[in-house]
């Protein structure tokens, strides 16, 4: 059998390892850049006529987010609504419109959701 490519491997060797290259996640630039201690995340609560979950970086170390209020359903979890997390606090939330009770959760996703972090559920009624 003959081998093509690189110090002799054959191609296939070469396209696999190029592969695994490609799909490994990005690791952080420290481990505290992802740490949980890093996002102070509040379990969504209710205000006046909207529901509200609310995160905040805890140093400026830490890695740019996105903060999402998540409503659960019969056929899962629905983001209600999103924000960046980029410094200080920020809030995601949703007007109730109708009724009803569900339960519902604040989530920052780091690194295009490579790491997830959750807040307690809470049931709430509209």
């Amino acid at each position: 059998m003959r081998t093509l490519g690189f110090a002799g491997k054959s191609c296939a060797a070469v396209a696999l390892a190029c592969a695994a290259t490609l799909l490994m996640p990005a690791t952080p630039a420290s481990a505290e850049d992802w740490d949980r201690s890093c996002y102070k995340i509040s379990a969504p609560y209710k205000g006046i006529s909207e529901i509200i979950g609310a995160a905040s970086k805890t140093s400026s170390k830490c890695r740019d987010a996105t903060i999402s209020l998540l409503r659960h359903r019969w056929y899962g979890w629905e983001e209600m609504d999103w924000t960046p997390l980029e410094s200080g606090s920020k809030i995601a939330y949703w007007k109730c419109t109708g009724s009803g009770t569900y339960t519902y959760k604040t989530v920052v996703g780091v690194d295009s959701n490579l790491a997830t972090y959750e807040s307690a559920e809470r049931r709430l009624t509209c």
